[in-house]
């Protein structure tokens, strides 16, 4: 069993924790900047800025950002790399779907229950797919995406990294999201989105314009 660390303690923290694989992982703590001491049992070890340190120290063998906001997970990461890189653990529900194992193609992913990976998917370092997403086959998802739960992304997307995709929205087939936009909840992208934003509604359109 790997002794692992979550870096942030908060309501990803625990729904990650709920899906890992507690026969492979043993969580032994977190770090966070909130003023406490522990979170649902388990220690605060320390703030993130303490994590590096601790965790090469300690020689702790693994470790996952349990933060859900997009930059703040890609700040954390990138500090700790490329030191840790090899340290950070995937995390994926056992009644996820995964039809090709390549397409988990970085570190520190998370895939919850019963999202849908289809052939030929990617997703890269320090991504999230929440519960019941389906990503169809040849999609591509880049680095420090989050998709929320029961969101469809059709087949050959490309979702850029830092991109949000909001609850229950839907990409149809062969569309790309450049970097940093985030889709609103229940929108319908019908048309490539090339320009950065917040992009709303059916079918979506970019907020301000």
């Amino acid at each position: 069993m790997k002794n692992v660390v979550f870096i942030g303690a908060g309501s990803h923290a625990d729904a990650v924790y709920a899906v890992m694989n507690k026969s492979n992982y043993q969580l032994i703590g977190y770090f966070d900047d909130k003023n406490i001491t522990t979170h649902d049992g388990f220690p605060v070890l320390g703030k993130i800025a303490d994590a590096k340190e601790y965790i090469l120290k300690n020689g702790v063998p693994g470790v996952f950002v349990t933060i859900g906001d997009n930059d703040k997970r890609k700040e954390v990461f990138d500090n700790l790399c490329p030191e840790l890189y090899s340290r950070f653990i995937n995390i994926i529900s056992p009644v996820a779907t995964i039809l090709n194992s390549e397409s988990i193609s970085g570190k520190g992913i998370f895939i919850g229950t019963n999202s849908f990976l289809g052939a030929k998917t990617v997703v890269e370092d320090n991504s999230i797919i929440n519960t019941g997403s389906i990503i169809e086959h040849h999609t591509r998802v880049g680095k420090h995406v989050n998709i929320a739960p029961h969101t469809t992304i059709n087949g050959i997307c490309h979702i850029h990294d830092l991109v949000y995709v909001g609850s229950s929205s839907v990409i149809i087939q062969v569309k790309e999201i450049c970097a940093g936009s985030v889709i609103g909840a229940g929108a319908v992208v019908v048309k490539d989105i090339l320009e950065k934003g917040t992009y709303v509604g059916v079918p979506a359109r970019k907020l301000g314009v």
